[in-house]
């Protein structure tokens, strides 16, 4: 994994996460691919349980979606990558102001595993 990989992914995701496009999203990950959206929160396994929680989170209750990619990181060991952010969306009518970094593994140009951790302020 290199830097260059992980902007391009992110990018991608960024721009499904705005479009609210589903299917770009899914591309980001590979068939087996692991979304959790908080280190706490169940992991999403495989492109059907990614899909679901999309659908029904960022397609159905999100809107006016702002997606800014930050700056991008890589460990040592080139095993992980980082991946800080910025959004402004109204998650069910309500304004927030998101920002987070995301964790991620991946083999060649997809996804194996994405972590978020991110906070956000309710406007």
């Amino acid at each position: 994994m290199n830097i260059k990989q992980i902007k391009e992914v992110m990018k991608k995701y960024g721009k499904a996460w705005i479009n609210q496009d589903t299917d770009l999203l899914i591309s980001c990950f590979s068939e087996k691919g692991i979304y959790r959206e908080s280190p706490i929160s169940k992991p999403y396994k495989g492109h059907k349980e990614i899909a679901n929680f999309w659908n029904n989170t960022v397609v159905k209750e999100t809107e006016s979606i702002k997606f800014r990619l930050k700056k991008c990181y890589i460990s040592n060991d080139k095993i992980t990558g980082f991946a800080e952010w910025e959004c402004e969306n109204l998650y069910k009518k309500k304004k927030n102001i998101m920002a987070g970094i995301m964790l991620i593994n991946m083999k060649g140009d997809k996804i194996t595993y994405l972590n978020e951790y991110w906070n956000t302020k309710i406007k």
